[in-house]
């Protein structure tokens, strides 16, 4: 009878080179930090059904990946902040990330640092979910076919004050904590395409937001501010449900182009401000 090794030079019948689990003798590392500290550019750290609860540095070119089919379950979760800073693209696919009374996510820095998350439940238990800080017009957050949730009052799914970007396409996000906290872009700016958000945003500064075919569910909540002097945002293909509030507020100094959308809201003006 052959013997399994866990070795990390003769784990070749693994789904990947690095396996994560809580028993030692199912994986190469009982934690996510320690496999990231392992792995360089190229590698995937693949982690098996548990809750981690770590504060994990991101390292460039090193993805961490669940199975897919998991994904929405979810059978991984890591409670904990992960820290992105370095030049360079991380994916995280099929995982729960959740806030440990901080972010799940915080990009910072200077460098082009880009994250993508593929089919990850995004749970904002405590804390706002996404910080985007860097000052690199590069830098950027991918959500794709991501679901999440707000759990309390207070918190919001993003912050951006960054350069780069934040993009949410065919995603859909609850809010079982009833929490009517902006998301907020100071820079850079947010494009949502085919995504559901059921609280608002506001932009302020130079931020802005783009919408394309997506869906606004508020209860008697303004869904999206405009104010700074940013440059044109705009919404087109999409649909806006606000209760007794005004839909749509336009700030002093900015434009918002609105084009091909259903809008209601008991308000006498669903769209007000300057």
């Amino acid at each position: 009878m052959s013997t399994f090794t866990h070795a990390l030079s003769t784990n070749n019948y693994g789904p990947a080179k690095f396996i994560v689990d809580a028993s030692a003798a199912n994986g190469t590392h009982t934690t996510i930090a320690a496999a990231l500290s392992s792995a360089a550019s190229g590698d995937t750290i693949f982690i098996r059904p548990g809750t981690y609860t770590e504060n994990l540095t991101l390292k460039a070119g090193v993805n961490l990946t669940a199975f897919d089919c998991d994904s929405f379950t979810p059978n991984v979760t890591i409670i904990g902040k992960a820290t992105f800073t370095a030049a360079g693209t991380v994916s995280i696919s099929g995982i729960r990330l959740q806030t440990n009374s901080d972010f799940f996510l915080a990009v910072t820095g200077s460098a082009a640092s880009i994250v993508n998350l593929q089919q990850c439940y995004l749970n904002c238990s405590n804390n706002t979910g996404i910080s985007i800080t860097a000052s690199n017009t590069a830098a950027a957050v991918y959500a794709y076919y991501c679901f999440g949730n707000l759990g309390t009052t207070g918190i919001a799914f993003f912050a951006s004050s960054s350069t780069g970007f934040l993009d949410f396409e065919y995603c859909m996000f609850t809010n079982s904590g009833s929490s009517v906290t902006a998301n907020t872009i100071s820079a850079g700016f947010v494009n949502v395409f085919y995504s559901y958000f059921i609280n608002p945003i506001t932009t302020s500064s130079t931020g802005l937001v783009v919408l394309r075919f997506s869906q606004f569910s508020l209860a008697n909540t303004t869904a999206i501010t405009t104010a700074g002097t940013g440059a044109t945002n705009s919404a087109e293909f999409s649909s806006f449900a606000t209760g007794s509030a005004s839909s749509i507020s336009i700030g002093s100094g900015t434009t918002m182009l609105v084009s091909k959308c259903d809008i209601n809201s008991s308000n006498t003006n669903v769209i007000t401000g300057a």
